[in-house]
């Protein structure tokens, strides 16, 4: 066959293409496999924790997980912050107290024999902490009576009368009967407080609502004295003539207080309010 300068130039343009491509996709092959090699590269060393992300790892699985801590000791502040903290204590010794903190029962009842003052004047005041986070914090009607009364007559703390009369009406609105029967007193004495027999009244009767002895005496002996409405009569003796005392001083004052009721009340009224007693 005759081979023409044309025909060579055509043979020789082809392999030249040839070669080409065959270069390219050799390179191409090349970039694609290192690229692959990097990624695995990336994760591979992604994988590898960081000197940083251990420390907090540690930090994290290190912290202990107990009960939720039941009781708030003297160091008050310290045992709110642990707990907002997330810090739980699984000991009572992890917030050691020397003195054991009242139970809501045993304060009631120091309350009612008003000997609470002086209990914590003989624990040598080393509970203050703890009862200021319960009457503050937690809001226990019991402790925001005792904190007032502490704070009213500054025992163990220096005196704040207007913040101690503040707590006592805090636990009187959530029904404590000393409470409402104190700051009764307080009115028709004028202690701490303008005197103020009407604002009074309700109080007592509140407190004597919810059984408070001392409460229906003085309710009583207000309403023989004149104050009060003629309505409350028969209320009132229906609380004296309930009354179970083994007192025999007190007994014979609820006597004395229900013939001088008897002497203001009609004669249906009295039969009403025996027979009102007789049901509760």
């Amino acid at each position: 066959m005759l081979i023409t300068p044309t025909t060579q130039l055509t043979t020789i343009g082809h392999y030249v293409k040839a070669t080409l491509f065959a270069t390219l996709t050799s390179l191409s092959l090349s970039v694609a496999c290192v690229a692959v090699a990097a990624q695995s590269d990336d994760r591979i060393v992604s994988s590898k924790p960081t000197s940083s992300q251990s420390v907090v790892s540690k930090s994290i699985t290190s912290k202990s997980v107990g009960v939720k801590e039941q009781r708030i000791t003297d160091s008050g502040k310290r045992a709110v912050a642990a707990e907002k903290a997330g810090k739980i204590a699984t000991k009572y010794s992890d917030y050691p107290s020397v003195i054991e903190l009242y139970s809501d029962d045993e304060l009631n009842q120091l309350i009612a024999d008003n000997s609470h003052l002086k209990r914590v004047r003989a624990d040598e005041c080393q509970l203050v902490a703890d009862i200021k986070v319960r009457a503050e914090l937690v809001k226990l009607p019991t402790y925001q009576f005792l904190w007032g009364d502490m704070l009213a007559w500054g025992v163990c703390v220096d005196k704040n009368a207007e913040l101690g009369i503040y707590f006592m009406r805090a636990a009187a609105r959530q029904g404590l009967p000393r409470a409402l029967e104190q700051l009764g007193r307080y009115y028709v004495q004028g202690t701490f407080v303008q005197r103020d027999i009407e604002r009074a009244l309700p109080l007592f009767e509140q407190s004597a609502k919810l059984g408070f002895l001392p409460a229906k005496v003085q309710w009583a002996e207000l309403l023989v004295q004149g104050y009060g409405s003629p309505y409350d009569y028969q209320a009132a003796y229906s609380y004296l003539y309930n009354t179970v005392t083994a007192d025999v001083k007190m007994h014979n004052k609820l006597t004395i207080l229900l013939a001088q009721l008897e002497n203001v009340m009609p004669k249906r009224v009295v039969i009403a309010a025996k027979n009102a007693a007789k049901y509760n």
